[in-house]
């Protein structure tokens, strides 16, 4: 088996361990061959992805790819989460992303961002904030089947404000009590 008809032999068996339950909750967003036996398993859970996690995946995986003749034992493998960088694949990413910016590509080219409010049976609700200040934001169902890319937005401010807001909200519902 030369190594190019080995590859789509090689994901099969990553796919079997996960379907198999050997990784617990966790699922393939994707999975890049590299080239020379290099493989990179972007992994994702509903919780999310800790670095323990990461190691407990790849120690399984190497387990079944230990075993693999066509690899002869030589072989990379590196797991990670997808990263931002990385489009949302599946709804169980969008689910967990609720309350965050989106960036979505359309099918037809066009570009729509907003806060992702909720996941429909067919697509997603997401709130566009308006250009004028004093415009009122607007609710927009998108269907899956419009949707060419989504990608979470990092928002670095939003996440500092946030807290100091209800820390602000804790200290007066403590004075209230007082």
């Amino acid at each position: 088996m030369s190594s190019k008809t080995a590859e789509p032999h090689i994901e099969a068996l990553i796919h079997d361990v996960f379907n198999e339950g050997r990784c617990g909750q966790f699922y393939i967003v994707d999975i890049e061959v590299t080239g020379n036996n290099q493989f990179a398993v972007f992994v994702d859970g509903d919780e999310g992805l800790s670095l323990d996690n990461c190691r407990k995946i790849s120690r399984t995986i190497e387990a079944v790819l230990d075993e693999e003749p066509t690899l002869g034992g030589i072989y990379g493998l590196e797991i990670s989460s997808p990263g931002v960088s990385r489009p949302l694949k599946y709804l169980r990413q969008y689910l967990k992303h609720v309350g965050r910016i989106l960036l979505i590509k359309m099918v037809d080219g066009s570009q729509e961002e907003g806060e992702l409010k909720e996941c429909v049976a067919n697509g997603v609700v997401i709130e566009i904030v308006p250009k004028e200040k004093k415009g009122v934001p607007e609710l927009k169902e998108i269907p899956f089947e419009e949707i060419k890319e989504t990608y979470v937005k990092v928002q670095f401010g939003k996440i500092k404000k946030e807290k100091k807001v209800k820390k602000e909200k804790k200290i007066k519902k403590e004075k209230k009590k007082k």
